[in-house]
């Protein structure tokens, strides 16, 4: 939940820095998108690095809360974002070599900057947009108090990997403020072994609003 605060301070700061922005930019728009949405792992979770055993049960999908400010310039087709997206918390039960089970609870939070490319003419009142960017992926690990030394030592407390991030959004403008839902990929690389890593894609699914600021 730090790391959530942290982000939403930072976005705070950016939407006060982006009103002189705006100020001194004629026309350039700045809108803010709370979104709300499902997360689904699209790949299972590897064991972190020495794992003892092997994930039994894997990661069913949660809710997922997203944020994110965005500067456009009207009649342009290009468009930057920087928010985040965090999994309040997926559940998936791991043994070791001792057949001894425990369930884990995973929640993550990723944080991107990314281009929206927008087509021109706008279609009507709907609007497709693409995303494309780059960021990071936090996992954060959690063991129920009885789990075990061999289980928690094959998972870290949390783990930061680079992630690049693809989506597909549209929205239906109402003025200054539009309905919006997205669908997006975090692709990262998540360490197995030594020298070893596996290519890790969470999907979001997501709905929400943006609200024209300036």
């Amino acid at each position: 939940m730090r790391s959530t605060r942290n982000v939403l301070g930072a976005l705070a700061a950016a939407v006060l820095f982006a009103a002189p922005v705006s100020a001194q930019v004629p026309g350039l728009e700045v809108s803010v998108l709370p979104k709300v949405g499902f997360y689904s792992p699209a790949s299972d979770l590897q064991a972190a690095q020495d794992a003892l055993g092997e994930v039994v049960d894997d990661r069913g999908g949660s809710l997922a809360l997203g944020l994110a400010l965005e500067l456009g310039v009207p009649l342009t087709a290009l468009g930057v974002r920087v928010g985040f997206d965090y999994v309040t918390g997926s559940e998936f039960t791991y043994e070791d070599e001792a057949a001894v089970e425990a369930t884990a609870e995973q929640t993550m939070l990723a944080i991107t900057g990314d281009v929206v490319l927008r087509p021109i003419p706008r279609l009507i009142v709907v609007q497709p947009y693409l995303l494309a960017g780059a960021g990071v992926k936090r996992y954060d690990f959690s063991f129920e108090e009885d789990a075990g030394t061999d289980v928690e030592a094959a998972f870290p407390e949390s783990e930061t990997d680079f992630t690049l991030h693809a989506g597909l959004g549209v929205d239906l403008g109402l003025g200054p403020i539009a309905l919006i839902a997205e669908v997006s990929d975090y692709i990262s690389w998540y360490e197995t072994g030594e020298d070893e890593s596996e290519m890790q894609n969470d999907l979001f699914l997501m709905a929400g609003i943006r609200l024209g600021l300036f």
